[in-house]
């Protein structure tokens, strides 16, 4: 356990009835504060969502992390629910009273532990803002990318509750692809640790922390987190362009998203947005009138600086009126200002404002902003449009006074009408506000039978009878006041899911999102020809003699997960055989969800043992002519001190894969060998930009270069056995294990990873026991194609049987 619980009393307040609600809080929270009047309370009766309030029987505000699994421990002995949170600024009334209850307010746990700048994560509590980890990343050279628009004073705990996102995630991914590891304190009071540094499963066999990201605070009540770091970019170029009308605009986004320049984010502000920011005082300078888009592109200097001409140009040949670009911070600084303080503005302008969050295949971009005009303008309800034009994932703000008679049903409306057409186009509910209270009676939609009880069973697993934050996500999560202890253990069974048929996913390639859908049993080979006549890739595959699923159940990692994340990063969706032969879907066909808990990653590091993958939805990229590797030989110090510079340099974001690579297998003549490979997948310029790059710290540090082309980045068979680091050990921990087993092993110098080659079922299990456990304690995970698997705990076989019991997928 990370904390005590402490004996310190504080000063306490009048005398209070023994059998009120604020005495018996008082006796649990003891250095933090109880607020139980109407008057302290105030602020906490609704979120964002301003126009839904909800008046809590109390709030409290733990001193620390002891206190809160003081008051989680007794949470039976309160008849009320619990809500915890963190800095109120989610736009989907989630973390509000929605039947009563104590809300616990996080805002003391502000600590950061440990920032390892070598292994790019840290340790922070939960109440830590986006704004405050930042300015302390700073003087590492690090940043942490997801970028909300309440970044200033939005809460890590806020925002891995909801899975949040911002502007510039189109690249760089949401708060679920930055999540390593997750503390919580379950509602009987148990505290559990879910992955950690490394990544990975930790101890547990099934990958709980998926389940726990973008849960809306109903599974647990978040304390520490573990999360990844990216070095900062050496240098940034800002576009903005301006278009005289919504097609041309579309036109200039499709063509971004394919861009190899990989923007970091692709934001429109459409007149009315651009508009009231001009009209106020953030103003600075936009031209009136116009769609503008923004655009940002970053990376090393000489690499970014070369791309600037034709962004330039893609944006004019789009019919861009005006197009102004600069790598100026403060002039960076003011555009993004003006862009994120829009939502502000528009909170000044009436009583009420709902902002939505669906996404959409962006084909139906235009006709999708087409009907959110023209169903607002026939309700006299404004709405104002300004969202993550990269993604497809759309806010429109509309903007009203529930005091006014009818305004309140007309909104209603609208947003039943748009949800319904989004469902209808491909899209999905929410990108990363999530769900809350908001958009409940929407869900049916989105989940057929099955799925709904899938999603309904996690709640049941960890919370069954919804006392965590009810009335959120689902509409039949009711607390029910003083349950027995029998209808604890079987309200589930009496929430009856509908009857609504699975819509599952055809197979397609979509050339303007970079998404497919594929069979499982697919061979490289034959996705590279299909994926080709689109331009574009899977570089995650890397064995050609292997399919698809197989590159799924061996490792979530693969050498390109340098650049492009893990499989659960770029499997957007899947059609699922459950063990009962009922096929769900799982997922959507967009690249961003938080449409419910988040089965799909769950699934997906399950190893088949809650059904298997039919077909999958699957993240491509844009694909260059030609590959380049580079192939680094020289003394150890000199390659780790090669590594170590690449690693942590801008340069890491802009290579296929780094991987150390030792083979001490015994020739003829006793031979082994450790060398460095590189692999770069850019426009033919850019690889000599790439080149210069390397040949300059290989001189530096002096080892030697060598480099081939080829068509395709890395050919290599699955491995026997993979383990899970943290990036500073993977390395290390490879040459260990080579040398000891006389084997031949690869690491991804900037994912963990290690890739280890073995003759034998037998050697597997030699190297399993000597190593798997140190791997799982820092919270990294192990997986072998000989079917090994993490024992299972006595805790663990409770939620599983639990689970499937819920899901009726006995």
């Amino acid at each position: 356990m990370a904390f005590r619980l402490s004996r310190q009393s504080s000063k306490r307040g009048p005398l209070q009835n023994s059998d009120s609600l604020e005495y018996r809080l008082r006796q649990i929270i003891r250095r933090g504060h109880v607020m139980t009047s109407p008057v302290q309370m105030a602020g906490y009766d609704a979120d964002g969502l301003g126009y839904k309030r909800f008046r809590p029987d109390a709030v409290v505000i733990p001193a620390d992390c002891a206190e809160l699994h003081a008051l989680m421990l007794a949470s039976d002995r309160f008849d009320l629910p619990i809500i915890v949170r963190g800095a109120g600024t989610s736009l989907s009334g989630g973390p509000v009273a929605a039947q009563g209850g104590i809300i616990v307010h996080t805002s003391t746990l502000r600590s950061i532990n440990h920032i390892c700048p070598e292994g790019l994560w840290c340790e922070v509590e939960s109440g830590v803002t986006l704004r405050q980890l930042d300015n302390a990343l700073v003087e590492h050279g690090l940043f942490y990318p997801p970028d909300p628009s309440s970044g200033m004073v939005c809460t890590l705990g806020g925002n891995v509750a909801m899975n949040a996102g911002g502007a510039h995630c189109f690249r760089y991914g949401v708060t679920g692809n930055y999540v390593l590891g997750v503390e919580a304190v379950l509602l009987d009071g148990s505290i559990h640790r879910f992955g950690g540094p490394a990544g990975g499963r930790g101890t547990w066999r099934e990958d709980w922390k998926r389940l726990m990201v973008g849960s809306e605070g109903t599974l647990g009540s978040f304390t520490r987190f573990w999360l990844r770091l990216l070095p900062r970019p050496e240098k940034t170029w800002t576009f903005r362009a301006a278009f005289a009308d919504l097609r041309s605009a579309e036109s200039a986004i499709h063509a971004l998203v394919g861009h190899p320049s990989f923007p970091v984010a692709i934001e429109l502000m459409d007149p009315r947005c651009v508009a009231l920011v001009e009209n106020s005082p953030m103003a600075v300078g936009l031209p009136p009138g116009a769609f503008l888009l923004i655009t940002e592109i970053d990376g090393p200097c000489e690499l970014v600086d070369s791309r600037v001409d034709s962004v330039a140009k893609l944006l004019a040949d789009a019919n861009a009126t005006e197009v102004d670009y600069s790598d100026d911070s403060d002039v960076r600084q003011r555009l993004w200002r003006a862009r994120k303080a829009a939502g502000g503005l528009m909170g000044q302008m009436s009583a009420d404002l709902v902002v939505q969050d669906a996404v959409i295949p962006k084909s139906a971009l235009s006709e999708t902003l087409q009907l959110i005009y023209r169903e607002a303008d026939a309700a006299s309800i404004p709405v104002i449009n300004v969202f993550h034009a990269g993604d497809g994932n759309l806010h429109p703000n509309f903007i009203f006074d529930s005091r006014k008679p009818g305004e309140l049903q007309r909104i209603e409306q609208i947003n039943k009408t748009l949800m319904k057409w989004v469902i209808d186009v491909g899209g999905t509910l929410s990108g990363e506000h999530g769900i809350g209270n908001d958009k409940m009676e929407y869900m049916p939609m989105v989940f057929g039978t099955e799925g709904l009880r899938l999603q309904l069973a996690v709640g049941a697993t960890f919370n069954p009878v919804h006392q965590l934050n009810p009335l959120k996500v689902f509409s039949s999560r009711r607390f029910d006041s003083a349950p027995s202890k029998e209808s604890k253990q079987s309200s589930f069974n009496t929430n009856e899911v509908p009857a609504v048929a699975e819509r599952l996913f055809s197979h397609f390639i979509d050339s303007l999102d970079a998404v497919a859908c594929v069979g499982a049993n697919s061979m490289p080979f034959d996705l590279a020809a299909k994926f080709s006549k689109s331009g574009l890739r899977l570089p995650l595959l890397f064995d050609p003699q292997a399919t698809l699923d197989e590159h799924v159940l061996v490792s979530n990692y693969s050498p390109a997960s340098s650049r492009f994340g893990g499989w659960c990063d770029n499997i957007v969706g899947v059609n699922w055989q459950l063990p009962t032969g009922q096929i769900v879907r799982l997922g959507e066909r967009v690249v961003k969800s938080t449409t419910g808990y988040d089965l799909l990653k769950f699934f997906l590091g399950s190893g088949n043992r809650f059904g298997r993958a039919v077909d999958y939805v699957i993240r491509l990229r844009p694909a260059a002519e030609n590959s380049r590797t580079f192939i680094i030989d020289g003394t150890a110090p000199g390659l780790k001190a090669f590594v170590s510079d690449v690693t942590q340099s801008d340069w890491t974001h802009w290579f296929d894969s780094i991987d150390w690579m030792i083979d001490r297998r015994q020739s003829g003549i006793g031979e082994t060998s450790t060398h460095l490979r590189l692999v770069a997948h850019l426009p033919d310029n850019e690889l000599d930009i790439a080149q210069r790059y390397v040949e300059r710290i290989a001189l530096q540090h002096g080892v030697d270069m060598n480099y081939h082309h080829s068509t395709h980045a890395v050919d290599d068979r699955l491995a026997d056995l993979v383990l899970k680091a943290t990036p500073d050990k993977a390395s290390s921990l490879a040459e260990r294990i080579a040398a000891t087993f006389s084997l031949r092993c690869v690491a991804s110098c900037c994912v963990g990873a290690v890739w280890i080659y073995l003759d034998n079922v037998a050697m597997a299990e030699k190297v399993s026991q000597m190593y798997c456990k140190q791997v799982e304690e820092s919270g990294g995970e192990w997986s072998s194609r000989w079917g090994n698997v993490t024992p299972i705990s006595a805790v663990e076989d409770q939620w599983i049987s639990s689970f499937l019991a819920a899901a009726r997928i006995l």
